[in-house]
């Protein structure tokens, strides 16, 4: 890369000097013909001297103009592009510059600015909506404590009452510590360099503990559990694995009706595939290519039950296992999750 980033430029600068010597060799000797035609100066033995500080004078006027000429020529561009990253540094990512110039790597820098300004941009923007995303995520459960400690300021409260208000202002307290969970594991995991600690382990029998956690949760809806959970071994994280599990079982639960059934199934010998499959409301299509996505929560009905990170930890701990995760989803059969693990 280098030997191609060093030539063309080299060439071009030869090219430039070459035909400045031409054009200088060019002017000197129709400037010293015509000297001589004027008999300002006359060829002979004793004229040399005179004609070296002509030859001087002209070099060193002509060779700065020319040099001057050249110059501003080749770094008019690079001029224009530090005045545009002075702007990028302030915070401007709307510039763009032209990016059809003559020489090939100053062709190749403007692309590569354009290039990083698009990224800036893209990350500023998600930025922008993941602090405005959980600005608003915070204020629900803050107001909602907020409220009810204010109603129990009032004496004439009933111990019912109370014990309900309690209780509302302990599920909002949950609210707030898993959604600070979700952001400080996406965040590590987003960030983290280091390569997972691994552990063999019984995945399996991790998956029938969460459901076994979960029981709160399913046993008021009679959940008719579907299980097919033969001996696995797995090479993993057994803690994000974990919180894969809880979230993927906890939403098939929270959008189960009564009396309905939950399958889970564990398939593969060279790489695992983990099915996930409720007899719930369903994922609309235009929603399944987003339910990862940070914050994304189509079924507005029912924003209160989440945050919307959930599945985004899920899909972010399936990379770092070198895994894919996917949803199929109807109206009339449920949804699906599929994760898929290699086992090697």
């Amino acid at each position: 890369m280098k030997t191609k980033l060093y030539s063309q430029l080299w060439v071009y600068f030869v090219a430039l000097i070459f035909a400045s010597l031409v054009v200088l060799t060019f002017l000197f000797g129709a400037l010293l013909l015509f000297l001589l035609h004027e008999k300002i100066i006359q060829p002979g033995p004793n004229n040399h001297f005179i004609v070296i500080v002509i030859y001087t004078l002209f070099s060193i006027i002509t060779g700065t103009g020319v040099a001057a000429l050249v110059g501003r020529r080749i770094l008019a561009p690079i001029r224009q592009l530090s005045e545009n990253m002075t702007q990028v540094a302030k915070g401007d990512f709307s510039l763009h510059v032209p990016e059809q110039q003559r020489i090939t790597e100053v062709q190749e820098l403007f692309s590569n600015f354009n290039t990083m300004v698009t990224e800036l941009n893209s990350m500023e923007t998600l930025r922008n909506d993941f602090v405005a995303n959980v600005s608003h995520e915070f204020k629900t459960p803050l107001a909602t404590i907020q409220g009810y400690v204010q109603l129990l300021q009032n004496k004439q409260l009933s111990s019912v009452e109370q014990a309900d208000y309690y209780e509302r202002i302990l599920e909002g307290t949950k609210q707030l510590a898993t959604l600070t969970n979700n952001i400080l594991r996406l965040t590590k995991l987003e960030t983290t360099t280091t390569p997972l600690v691994k552990n063999q382990f019984r995945l399996d029998e991790q998956i029938r503990e969460v459901i076994l956690f979960l029981r709160p949760h399913w046993e008021s809806k009679v959940i008719d559990w579907k299980l097919d959970l033969p001996h696995t071994q797995f090479f993993g994280n057994e803690e994000l694995l974990y919180q894969v599990w809880l979230n993927l079982i906890e939403n098939a639960i929270k959008y189960s009706q009564k009396n309905a059934a939950i399958a889970i199934a564990i398939q593969g010998t060279q790489d695992l595939t983990i099915a996930f499959h409720d007899e719930g409301v369903g994922i609309a299509a235009k929603d399944q290519k987003r339910v990862f996505d940070k914050f994304y929560q189509g079924d507005t009905s029912r924003k209160s039950a989440g945050n919307g990170l959930g599945l985004s930890l899920v899909r972010e701990i399936v990379d770092a296992h070198n895994g894919t995760v996917s949803v199929t989803s109807s109206s009339d059969k449920g949804t699906t999750f599929w994760v898929k693990l290699p086992l090697g």
